[in-house]
């Protein structure tokens, strides 16, 4: 009987359980859906790598923040008749509010830090507190920011993807937040159409987050990117249009950093 008796207690306390699991893992999963995105990116027009992800987020109703670290003040272009500095940057800022309005991104942060400039320990220092300040107030569900390959390849944006990875790498109050590299696929780029600048991708194997979207988000993409006429020149940037569709594909790619994410359906509401 007693054995009977511990049998029975033993049941009802895994049916107890199973209850009280069944009503706590949607209600997780209801928060994290509620916490907003927050991509970070290096320079005005960086975003362009997840344009199409970040207006089918919007569209979803999902709350989705852009950071840009940099200024822009350096990225003169003959076509643009604006020198480097303090103009160049103004006329960039509001490229990136152009950009983040077409792609419903709820707030542009700019940390205003200096173009092509981040690598010394003060600077270091700004970016870090600065992106820190960020995360502690939005608290968001996942960041999205450059990989190791930094796109393009540019300092900075090696530089910003380190940073943001070393923030959420270095504190438990962060373990909850999904990390994801945004790249695109080395097979695909190989067969993607010439384009100035060219991507640094990813093997497609690593890419295991793959989210797809509709035609409107990448003509929703092009659009934003028509924002930064002060770095592109018409026939620039119909030949990167072409080449990022080629290796979309329909679908934006990235790498959760440690391979896995707490939240497997994080991008659908």
């Amino acid at each position: 009987m007693r054995i009977q008796a511990a049998v029975y207690c033993m049941r009802i306390s895994v049916h107890i359980v199973a209850v009280a699991l069944a009503t706590v893992i949607p209600h997780l999963a209801r928060a994290q859906a509620s916490r907003p995105i927050l991509a970070v990116f290096a320079h005005p027009d960086d975003e362009r790598v997840i344009g199409p992800l970040l207006s089918k987020l919007a569209r979803e109703g999902r709350e989705t923040h852009l950071v840009i670290a940099t200024d822009g003040s350096k990225g003169v272009r003959d076509f643009a008749h604006i020198p480097a500095g303090p103009e160049l940057a103004a006329a960039r800022t509001k490229e990136a509010q152009c950009a983040a309005n077409r792609l419903g991104v709820r707030r542009l942060h700019i940390l205003g830090l200096p173009d092509g400039g981040l690598a010394s320990f003060e600077v270091l220092g700004k970016l870090r507190a600065g992106l820190a300040a960020i995360i502690d107030s939005l608290r968001p569900a996942a960041i999205i920011t450059f990989g190791p390959e930094g796109g393009t390849g540019h300092p900075d944006h090696r530089l910003v993807g380190d940073v943001t990875t070393q923030i959420v790498q270095s504190d438990a109050r962060y373990a909850n937040i999904d990390l994801l590299y945004a790249s695109l696929p080395t097979e695909r780029l190989r067969t993607a159409p010439p384009a100035s600048p060219t991507v640094n991708g990813m093997a497609e194997a690593l890419l295991t987050v793959r989210v797809p979207f509709e035609e409107r988000d990448l003509a929703a993409g092009r659009e934003e990117f028509a924002c930064h006429r002060t770095q592109y020149a018409p026939a620039e940037m119909d030949a990167v249009n072409k080449y990022l569709a080629h290796a979309w594909n329909g679908t934006v790619w990235l790498r959760p950093w440690n391979g896995t994410l707490h939240d497997p359906g994080i991008f659908r509401l």
